[in-house]
């Protein structure tokens, strides 16, 4: 018994001999350091919340301390390739000074890290260090708001809406808060040689002098809406709503190109956008998600872009 207990023993001694460590990720690439520099008031060091539009400045020093560095690389986190590839000189190998300049024009958090590369493009250091930055929203994303097809019968459907609140109002509602309403909803139809049905939905002001609606009585809305401005429709723009207009900056300047005159649009689809001007010069953009032409459920659903 005792040699059986002996026998182990030494076998695990031996097998704790033969025991090898990796590399330690915490300082397998301590060769690399970053310093930031604070001295202008538009650096941000690690972290800083800013408004859109703002001038972003990141002054760092990366230094190599064992190694020469080939390039450097501003990688942000989540992207497949370096946003911006920096060759060095020779002078410039062991230590690298430089300013990456940002324009803040897309609201959220972003990530980056500045890091070192050798001739052959391997991953020299970062010094453990990553710069955030939170582009502050200057704008809301009110997203599927249902509107209701007009029943001139019990008037109860939510077929008014106004676009800064993204709330939705009955005809009751709307001729008790006329001052609130941006636009209205109503479709029309024709019928084909073939007796094909063909909707179109349609939207109007209440400050237009003649609604074309005819189905409510207008005597006590009329001119009265909020004087709401539209753009002309763009079909097909769910990636653009989506990815590109990012911000109430983008979204203004977007409205202007776009020129906001119109009191009324016709034909709304899937994928159809159009920018809008309240009365207090506040900037939006419409995006039509879905619709539906089944009578019992008729609907129009859009999400909203407005400056705050």
């Amino acid at each position: 018994m005792k040699k059986k207990y002996l026998f182990l023993f030494l076998l695990l001694g031996t097998l704790l001999s033969c025991k090898r460590e990796g590399d330690n990720i915490f300082n397998l690439f301590e060769d690399v350091s970053v310093t930031l520099h604070q001295e202008d008031e538009r650096n941000i060091g690690t972290y800083k919340d800013v408004a859109v539009g703002d001038s972003i400045f990141v002054d760092f020093t990366i230094s190599s301390a064992a190694k020469d560095m080939h390039q450097v690389w501003i990688f942000y986190n989540g992207a497949g390739a370096a946003a911006l590839r920096i060759p060095l000189s020779e002078t410039e190998k062991r230590s690298f000074r430089y300013v990456y300049k940002i324009k803040a024009d897309k609201v959220g958090l972003s990530s980056f890290r500045i890091m070192a590369v050798d001739k052959e493009g391997v991953f020299m250091g970062d010094g453990y260090k990553s710069v955030t930055y939170n582009v502050q929203s200057d704008y809301a994303h009110l997203n599927n708001r249902i509107l209701y097809m007009p029943d001139s019968v019990a008037q109860r459907s939510a077929c008014f809406i106004n676009l800064m609140e993204g709330k939705t109002y009955t005809y009751a509602e709307a001729k008790a808060n006329p001052e609130k309403i941006d636009f209205g909803l109503y479709r029309t139809y024709t019928v084909g040689s073939n007796g094909t049905i063909t909707y179109s939905y349609n939207l109007y002001s209440l400050s237009l002098n003649t609604i074309p609606f005819k189905a409510f009585d207008f005597t006590d809305l009329s001119g009265k809406g909020r004087a709401t401005y539209f753009s002309g429709i763009q079909n097909n723009q769910a990636t653009a709503f989506l990815n590109t207009l990012t911000s109430g900056s983008t979204i203004q300047s977007n409205a202007i190109s776009r020129k906001t005159t119109n009191l009324s649009l016709n034909d709304l689809k899937v994928g159809s956008m159009f920018y809008f001007k309240t009365p207090d010069e506040k900037y939006g953009v419409v995006i039509v998600n879905a619709l539906s032409g089944f009578d019992n459920n008729r609907y129009l659903n859009i999400s909203i872009k407005r400056q705050n």
